[in-house]
Parts: structure tokens; sequence; C-alpha cells
């Protein structure tokens, strides 16, 4: 039955919006949820010091692990740092703060989700007022339909008001 409902799906703007920043929602919740319930370690800052990176060295199960990291304010003096790891795969890391987890992937969806909302939320060149996406399961996979609505045309109002007369002299350009 979803085979069928998915064979041609019309949604318009406002659940375009939605359903792209759901499913980035949903992501990034799986994402975060991975990190949150990842094991933590101590590791220790690695010499020789930059200044925007440091390179930090911890141990899982008698394994050293080496990785770099955005400084991110850490003071140069620290040289204990907590590190969250991956539970299947100890080597992927990152530093246990706001910064190092949650920081990037939900800028990157902030720049998502204004572009998206101002594209699909607002009557632009880009998507008409009136602009249909149709998913698919052949490609492609998303396409559009949209019309482009006659200013002078309304529902309500049609019947009542004529459309605009059309000038019987078309003046060109830089004459007087």
């Amino acid at each position: 039955m979803f085979s069928f409902y998915f064979e041609l799906m019309k949604i318009g703007k406002l659940k375009m919006f939605l359903g792209l920043n759901g499913l980035i929602a949903i992501g990034l919740f799986l994402y975060f949820s991975v990190w949150i319930f990842s094991r933590k370690v101590t590791g220790n800052v690695v010499r020789p010091y930059e200044p925007n990176t440091m390179t930090v060295s911890y141990e899982v199960d008698g394994k050293f692990y080496k990785e770099e990291y955005m400084r991110n304010g850490w003071d140069y003096q620290k040289t204990k740092i907590p590190i969250r790891y991956f539970i299947l795969n100890p080597s992927i890391s990152r530093v246990n703060t706001f910064m190092g987890i949650f920081a990037e992937p939900l800028a990157w969806w902030l720049v998502f989700l204004l572009a998206s909302a101002m594209l699909l939320l607002t009557n632009n060149a880009v998507f008409s007022k009136g602009t249909v996406f149709i998913l698919q399961k052949k490609f492609p996979w998303i396409s559009m339909e949209e019309f482009f609505p006659i200013p002078w045309y309304e529902e309500e109002s049609y019947v009542d008001r004529p459309p605009p007369q059309k000038k019987k002299e078309i003046k060109k350009l830089g004459s007087k």
C-alpha cells in the first residue's frame, strides 16, 4: 500500500519544508543519541601545542588512539581533556563538550533551515506561490510543477473585475 501511495505524491511548499527539516531533525537526533550514549574517557593532550588544534591521545581497552580536534577555547595549560568515543569503533571520537559534539551539526542545520525557509516559505522567483513538488519512485525522484498566478485573477472577484486594459501605444526605451 505504501509503494502505491509513494508512486506519485504531490506536496506543497510548506509540507516540503517541514518534511526536509523533519528528516534532518530525526537524523540529528539519532546522531546525538549515539554520542550521548557513547563511553567517556580522559585523554592527554600531546605536544607540540598548536594555536587552533590539539592532538589528544586516549586509551580504550588497552589500545591507544590519537586524534586531532579543534581547540575551541581549551586553555593551553590543560593536559587532560574529556573524550567520548564511539562504542563500536573507538577510533571515532569527539571532545565531550557542547562545541565538540553538538555545535557543528546544529550550525549546518541552521544554515539549511534559514535557506529552506527563505526559499519554501516565501513567495520568490525560485519557487512561485503555486509550486507543487512531486515525489516518485522513478528518476527524477523529486520534480516540481509550478504555475504563475495572474496578478488580477482572484477566485472571489474574477467575475466582478475585468482584466486590465492593454496600452495601445508602447513607448520604446529612451523615447519621451
